[in-house]
């Protein structure tokens, strides 16, 4: 382990955009500047998720605690110039993130990144938003930032299945059959480390279907595509770039350092991205990497 690595913690933070209207996005106006959403001193939040319930916003997202050093789910509400307290929704043994929400049939999901874990599972919400059981384990395998997509009658996971350490260079196709989860028999669909790693949920922007996809072809949070898809079936997966950004691209409210970016959603009007903040000593990610130390010696 590097030293530096004790005692500097590098970090993320979440910046959201209420636009004008539904069409504007970061394909055509890249002008109009991000406001940060401020982290706490115990968390930072990356992989932001929007999500809303009863004409109320929320932000989901990986909040990383820094004393335990392992990434947990959280919520906040959202609104334009307010935020709410970071909420801690479910931990597990184990780092988790890219908590991505849905609701099928009323009932409520999230279904995180929990690739440590070995296996891809489904959180059910028991009261909104704060109380989750884990509900279903729906892949046994090493997969990371899976999305969910509903076509029609059409139930399709695109995913990412890790072969080797920090290699992020493919696309996983999944979909569901008679309520298993089955693999496209070309997997994987698409083999491209600048423009394979899921970076958002599926959404339209003027009626083109869009896939964020992160860039990790150079380094991991360099840049951002946002690719149409053009086709997706159980046996095609077929997609185009339609823009490539960078987090030099991004406009905010505030001056502050960031050298990556690597999730974007959109809902409506509502435009939310991640931004990474370069490392610097913290006094309580240093006391937490010594609690671990002594956990372990004395277990």
């Amino acid at each position: 382990m590097k030293l530096k690595s004790i005692f500097e913690m590098w970090s993320w933070t979440t910046a959201v955009r209420f636009n004008s209207d539904e069409r504007t996005s970061l394909l055509n106006n890249k002008t109009d500047a991000f406001t940060v959403v401020p982290n706490s001193k115990r968390y930072w939040t990356a992989d932001p998720f929007l999500f809303e319930k009863d004409g109320v916003l929320y932000l989901f997202f990986e909040a990383f605690d820094i004393f335990k050093r392992k990434g947990l789910l959280g919520y906040r509400t959202l609104s334009e110039g307010e935020f709410g307290d970071i909420h801690i929704f479910y931990e597990h043994d184990s780092h988790l993130s890219f908590p991505f929400i849905y609701e099928e049939n009323g009932e409520i999901y999230v279904m995180p990144e929990s690739a440590k874990s070995g296996e891809l599972f489904r959180l059910r919400c028991k009261h909104f938003p704060d109380q989750w059981e884990k509900e279903a384990v729906l892949l046994k395998e090493n997969v990371v930032d899976t999305v969910r997509y509903v076509d029609g009658d059409n139930v399709y996971y695109i995913s990412e299945l890790v072969t080797e350490p920090n290699v992020y260079d493919r696309v996983d196709l999944y979909y569901l059959q008679d309520g298993s989860l089955l693999p496209c028999a070309h997997n994987p669909v698409k083999a491209d480390a600048s423009n394979a790693r899921g970076a958002g949920a599926v959404c339209v922007i003027d009626g083109v279907r869009v896939r964020p996809a992160q860039d990790c072809g150079d380094s991991y949070g360099e840049r951002l595509n946002l690719n149409e898809l053009m086709r997706i079936d159980r046996e095609h997966f077929e997609e185009r770039t339609i823009d490539t950004f960078t987090y030099r691209d991004i406009r905010l409210n505030e001056s502050i350092t960031v050298d990556g970016i690597h999730t974007y959603n959109k809902l409506g009007k509502v435009e939310v991205i991640d931004l990474r903040i370069p490392g610097k000593f913290n006094l309580l990610y240093t006391v937490g990497f010594i609690n671990k130390i002594f956990a372990k010696l004395f277990h």
